[in-house]
This record gives structure tokens, C-alpha cells and sequence, in this order.
């Protein structure tokens, strides 16, 4: 749950469904230790919470700060934009399909629209970059 969400929350989503995913994935990432992501989410919020709201979210951070500000179950480099949107696998080196239209990607997609946005068309990564030169001349 906690890898899910960081990935939903690094989405082009509507702002208050991005926020409600951000909510989710720093509690869920705070059950699982990983108090460093957390906490840049925690910061994200803060800068543009209204008043309100900064004095939950300022000691949430606090908290982060005190258990330390390391990811106990969280792989160092990983990188939400090399994973597969339907499955959250990793995605192939050698070419996915993606959204032409809020550019998701996915390891291997059947239908030929995008189901996160529902409106994109789908088309291999590799095609997308145009023919590559030949290393031979």
C-alpha cells in the first residue's frame, strides 16, 4: 500500500485527488518507517496548506524528524516514472507502451486506450523518439 500510493500520488492527477493520495501514501509510508519520503510529502503539504492545517502537519513532520529521517522499506532509487501504472511492475529498457495524452506507462497494455485517463491513445515508447541511427554508418 505504501509503494502504491507514492506511486499514485506522483501522478498528473486533479489537485484534491493528488492531495488525498499524497494524505494516504505519507500515512501509509509512516506505518512502514520510511519517515524520509514522508517527510517530503509532509513539506510538499505544508507550502501550500492553508493555515489551518500547518500546525497537524508541522508536527507530523516533527515526528518524522524525531524517528529519523531515513526509508526503512523503501528501495533508495526508485523511480515512479520507470513503473508500469497498471501493475507497478518495473518497466522493460527496451520499450513500454505509454499514453500519448498523460503520458503513463505501462509494461504491456491490451486496449488501445489509456486506462488512467480514459482519452490518451496508446504507443510504444520506441516509436515515440522517431528511427535510430545506425551505429554502422
Amino acid at each position: 500500500m505504501a509503494r502504491l500510493f507514492r506511486h499514485l500520488g506522483s501522478l498528473l492527477l486533479l489537485a484534491k485527488h493528488r492531495i488525498s493520495c499524497i494524505r494516504t501514501a505519507i500515512k501509509r509510508n509512516m506505518e512502514v518507517q520510511n519517515y524520509a519520503y514522508s517527510k517530503q510529502m509532509l513539506d510538499l503539504l505544508f507550502s501550500k496548506a492553508p493555515p489551518g492545517k500547518r500546525v497537524e502537519l508541522r508536527s507530523l513532520i516533527d515526528l518524522c524528524d524525531q524517528r529519523g529521517l531515513s526509508n526503512k522499506s523503501m528501495d533508495p532509487v526508485e523511480d515512479p516514472s520507470q513503473f508500469c501504472a497498471a501493475t507497478l511492475s518495473r518497466l522493460s529498457t527496451i520499450g513500454y507502451d505509454v499514453s500519448d495524452l498523460c503520458g503513463s506507462k505501462f509494461a504491456a497494455l491490451s486496449s488501445p486506450g489509456c486506462i488512467i485517463c480514459g482519452m490518451g491513445s496508446i504507443k510504444r515508447s520506441d516509436s515515440l523518439a522517431g528511427p535510430v541511427p545506425s551505429p554502422f554508418g
